[in-house]
């Protein structure tokens, strides 16, 4: 019989907080005010995460914190300042996803667990390997996968599987969405995601909606499943959600895992009124099967509204000045907030229910079935449906208090009480710290008194408001002797001052030390010194062969060719050059035997090698143990392995990478830290913004014929203020570009100035003409911008 899996709920403040561990979270994860992938949440102040993390662990409860942005250079010492802190706390997990925070951590604070952010996409079982053996406890998978999926994944680790099992669902694969960034300067790597998915878009064919906003993720129908799939951890998205929300949800899914949901309507109603888009299943069931083809899925999707929707409430019968009259689809109470949509081309209005009159009579709230008469300002025709998204019957159901007085966490201590008749000497180890200290008292003779060890153990329990908590005591007590507890007490006061000294001068030591490692870490990427325009190294990355003929291959340095079906064709048939990279997608999925499958890349990996091609292009940790055991090869890390300090450059190096990309959504303050001649800069890109499996076309005809009926290849799509963007078909995933390239290729002087040496060209996903191409070649030779293009975050900086 496997084990109950852990339900693992989310807060963003302390209310949300205790609203988890009342309604039945095994353990809660929040973020702190530094390093959280949800910024705009309230997140926590290191005494209120103190506060939680003891009053969770007296609860049996665990805490994990939420540490799992993308790193600048410069934050690596508030990053280790926090991690003194932490240290001391003893949170059962951290989540990171930044790989200079994973050397810091390994290297300088290796007591604690950590956990892989979903913002790694991890997606086949090979990822899992490669990061357990890179020292993850846990993995949480991208959201991308099905149940049969998660289940094979499961079955191949020793590590703990976390997956998502309701709430918000982002359009790309978590961590591969640079879309909010490169647009708008806010980085979802980085915790200050604007939500573009959520944003309002048109087609040139006057059809309109909101083509990117995900449905919410809801597996109660599939919660025995998932229970069955071997998964460690089911978890709840919603950092940024009300108490209410974090109470129903945990509540209704602590009832599904017991086996003890039985009124599975109410519970419905109920998580629909405290936030609720339109819901799905998400990938969860898999592929559809229409016709023996496989399909993607065509409703996972809402183009209507992104925003929460609530549960349906009843409708309008007639409005008059001042009132309408509702048929009620459910219970509405005096104080609930209703929503209206009129029609699918404005936003809904609010209705606050003041008044609500049944036959003349005032009454506080009506049932499913009642007709009545509430108050309204505004008017509706006749049949307008009414939405129920907020419930104060619900509100005062599930409401939270907090303790007027929660203790901080403090620092366990083991004691070794030696009373002796010749003195007594105290010892002591915290965390890491021991301390011993001689008393030179002289113990009396008991003659109608003697000293009992439940005394001196009571004694040494009171430790008032020093940092510590006794944690276990051992007593070596010599026969017959008494002191009096007035000189235990004092004893007692005296050592765990010294201690308290002594942990104050160890804890600023180490904060020296670590300042110091971090400082020699990034010396080991010293900026290299001004390089000139004529000793440039300039690389190119492709996804078509076809444009090599227009490009001057004299003067390029490496040739990053993308590995398809297609392309391995030409590949395999030609000779072995010392220019050409062989580049692997981001994505590539356990499920199915064809192309773009791990499987199908790791057959053509190993007849690439076989044929002596040695130099590999990847772009996600799962591509690793594609090359395990392979001699001379020489591994490439494009930038979704993402390098945004130099830590993460020396932890990539030492992982056995040959070279590395930068972020085309870094800034050039920060980049200035980067710059190496190991390092690749982009200068030209359509960048991919997102990157999904959820077809924009087949939403939007709702229907998919499957992949070899599908005719869809690119569609242009403009958002409100007037960018477009172009939608492209990627083997069934749906690539977004801007309209526009990102370009920095008029800053080829200035970032040759700053030291950088090794920049790269990528002609990828977009059809690009002979005369584009030339173009760019030619603007790169005489350093003029490309017209009409993008600099991302390069000037304005990187939020």
């Amino acid at each position: 019989m496997r084990p109950r899996p852990e339900l693992l709920s989310p807060a963003g403040n302390m209310e949300c907080f205790f609203a988890a561990v009342e309604h039945g979270a095994d353990a809660v994860y929040f973020g702190l005010h530094n390093f959280s992938a949800r910024a705009s949440a309230q997140n926590f102040s290191l005494d209120d995460a103190s506060k939680a993390i003891a009053y969770a662990h007296r609860h049996s409860v665990k805490v994990y914190i939420a540490l799992n942005t993308l790193l600048k250079a410069r934050e690596f010492e508030k990053a280790a300042d926090y991690f003194i802190v932490l240290e001391e706390m003893q949170p059962d997990a951290l989540i990171i996803q930044d790989l200079g925070l994973l050397s810091l951590i390994q290297s300088q604070f290796p007591g604690f667990n950590l956990h892989a952010s979903t913002q790694m996409a991890i997606h086949n079982a090979a990822g899992v390997k490669q990061l357990e053996k890179m020292g993850f406890k846990r993995i949480v998978l991208a959201r991308e996968l099905s149940i049969e999926e998660i289940k094979h994944i499961s079955s191949k680790t020793s590590a703990e599987i976390e997956i998502f099992v309701h709430g918000a669902l982002c359009y790309s694969y978590s961590g591969l969405c640079l879309f909010s960034s490169m647009i708008g300067g806010r980085s979802g790597n980085r915790g200050h995601c604007a939500q573009p998915c959520r944003m309002h878009y048109r087609s040139p064919d006057g059809r309109s909606g909101y083509m990117f906003s995900m449905k919410d993720l809801l597996t109660l129908p599939c919660i025995n499943d998932l229970k069955n799939a071997g998964v460690h951890s089911l978890k709840i998205e919603g950092r940024m959600k009300s108490p209410e929300y974090v109470a129903v949800v945990t509540n209704a899914y602590r009832q599904a895992i017991d086996g003890k949901l039985q009124n599975y309507d109410a519970v419905i109603h109920r998580l629909k009124t405290v936030f609720s888009r339109e819901t799905t299943h998400s990938y969860l069931i898999g592929k559809n099967i229409c016709h023996n083809r496989f399909t993607k899925a065509a409703d996972m999707i809402n183009p209507s509204y992104p925003a929460n929707t609530g549960t349906c409430a009843g409708k309008v019968l007639k409005s008059e000045k001042g009132r309408i009259t509702v048929k009620a689809y459910t219970e509405i109470g005096v104080r609930d907030l209703l929503q209206i949509f009129e029609d699918n081309f404005t936003k809904p209005s609010l209705l606050p229910v003041k008044n609500i009159m049944v036959k003349g009579k005032r009454v506080f709230g009506i049932k499913a079935g009642d007709v009545a008469v509430i108050t309204s300002e505004q008017q509706y025709r006749e049949g307008t449906q009414l939405y129920l998204i907020f419930s104060r019957k619900t509100q005062e159901m599930f409401a939270t208090k907090i303790p007027k007085k929660l203790a901080p966490s403090k620092i366990p201590v083991d004691l070794h009480v030696r009373i002796r008749p010749d003195g007594i000497r105290i010892e002591g180890i915290a965390l890491d710290i021991s301390y011993g200290k001689d008393y030179p008292i002289i113990p009396q003779k008991g003659m109608h008194q003697l000293l009992r060890e439940e005394q001196i153990k009571g004694c040494f329990s009171r430790l008032g408001e020093t940092p510590f908590v006794l944690s276990d005591i051992r007593t070596t007590l010599s026969e017959g002797l008494f002191i009096p507890l007035s000189i235990l007490n004092t004893i007692r006061k005296d050592y765990f001052k010294d201690l308290s000294g002594v942990w104050m001068k160890v804890r600023e030591e180490k904060n020296k030390n670590v300042t110091q490692w971090i400082k020699n870490k990034i010396a080991q990427n010293k900026v290299p010194g001004l390089v000139s325009l004529n000793n440039i190294r300039l690389s190119l990355k492709t996804d078509k062969f076809s444009y090599l003929r227009h490009v001057p291959l004299e003067k390029i340095y490496k040739i990053y060719m993308v590995l398809t079906s297609e392309t391995f064709e030409n590949i395999k048939n030609m000779e072995k050059d010392d220019k050409i990279v062989l580049s692997l997608p981001p994505i590539m999925r356990d499920d199915g035997d064809g192309p773009e499958t791990y499987i199908y890349f790791q057959k053509i990996v190993k007849e690439l090698i076989s044929q002596g091609f040695r130099q590999f292009q990847i772009s996600n940790p799962g591509a690793i143990p594609l090359f395990e055991g392979e001699k001379d090869v020489l591994l490439y890390a494009d930038y979704p392995l993402y390098c945004l300090n130099p830590l993460s450059a020396v932890k990539l190096k030492k992982s056995g990478f040959h070279r590395y990309t930068l972020s085309p959504e870094d800034d050039k303050d920060n980049l200035r830290n980067l710059f190496s001649p190991d390092a690749d800069m982009i200068i030209y890109q359509d960048t991919p913004l997102f990157n999904s499996e959820t077809c924009v076309w087949a939403n939007m005809e709702g229907m998919c014929p499957g992949k070899d009926r599908c005719d869809f290849k690119q569609i242009s799509l403009e958002n409100e203020y007037g960018d477009r963007f172009s939608v492209v078909n990627n083997d069934c995933k749906t690539i977004v570009m801007h309209e526009k390239p990102f370009s920095l290729i008029h800053y080829i002087p200035e970032l040759c100035g700053a030291g950088q040496v090794s920049f790269r060209i990528d002609l990828c996903y977009r059809d690009y003409t002979p005369e584009m191409i030339q173009d760019i070649f030619s603007r790169i030779q005489n350093r003029h911008k490309i017209k009409n293009s993008l600099t991302g975050n390069f000037e304005r900086g990187l939020l």
